[in-house]
């Protein structure tokens, strides 16, 4: 079965499944550019309110596809072009994807699949997950633009476990430090990523958007935030949304949001 990205959507849900169940998902070259351009099209689509990334099976994704280092990843500018082409533009689609994201793990989460769940907002994962980053054991480090993202998210202390020590977390550890946020099981796995999804697209599209790019700059510039950027967070105020949410509030009714 060729390795390739899934996407079905469900109403104003958009569900995205990495396939590669011969390699237990592991991600080629093909897979991170699909995904980067599925994620940049969905952050694009106006009737989009959410997304859940999953892995096709039982598997979340198990790494890289190691079949390909050699074709690759065998030369400094193979390196190169592997992580500033391919594995960085991606993680950063995810991340910066304007429409809030949901991970659904199961199994293996390893390497660049780390990266990609790490690089959604919310992580659900059954209690058969496991966590790592254990290159070190392939002699080599993380890119450094990849590093910088999980010290941020994480901590200087469980980046030197996934790095240094190539510690592989079971769920209950990935739970304690953060790595997921949510622990669920497996049979209520999809259930449980499904319902998330839903009340995150209740909610107004617009206020998801501002919310997470608010959240993204604090991530990547730890600067106090100005008086500018105080200023721009009340544009809401002029949004139809705005007053949908607050005029259903004093009426005790559910808003349905346009995004407007």
């Amino acid at each position: 079965m060729t390795a390739r990205i899934d996407l079905d959507r469900r109403g104003d849900i958009a569900v995205v499944t990495i396939a590669n169940p011969a390699r237990r998902n592991a991600l080629t070259v093909q897979l991170w550019r699909a995904l980067r351009d599925t994620m940049v099209s969905l952050d694009a689509a106006s009737d989009c309110r959410c997304v859940v990334l999953r892995g096709a099976g039982d598997t979340f994704v198990a790494g890289a596809d190691i079949s390909e280092f050699e074709q690759e990843r065998s030369s400094r500018e193979q390196i190169t072009r592997y992580h500033e082409e391919c594995v960085g533009p991606c993680v950063a689609a995810v991340l910066e994807c304007g429409v809030p994201t949901v991970a659904m793990i199961r199994g293996a989460c390893m390497g660049g699949g780390l990266e990609i769940a790490a690089a959604c907002d919310i992580r659900i994962a059954a209690p058969d997950g496991r966590f790592g980053i254990p290159i070190a054991r392939m002699g080599f480090p993380l890119a450094f633009g990849e590093a910088e993202l999980l010290f941020k998210l994480y901590g200087r202390n469980v980046a030197a476990e996934l790095l240094l020590e190539g510690r592989i977390y079971d769920v209950e550890a990935a739970l304690r430090v953060g790595l997921v946020q949510r622990v669920v099981a497996a049979e209520a796995l999809e259930a449980e990523a499904m319902a998330t999804a839903t009340r995150i697209a209740a909610g107004s599209p617009l206020a998801a958007r501002r919310n997470k790019e608010q959240l993204l700059r604090l991530l990547r510039d730890w600067s106090p935030v100005t008086a500018a950027e105080r200023a721009r967070s009340y544009d809401f105020a002029d949004s139809r949304d705005y007053r949908i949410g607050f005029e259903a509030f004093l009426r005790k009714e559910t808003p349905v949001f346009r995004g407007e």
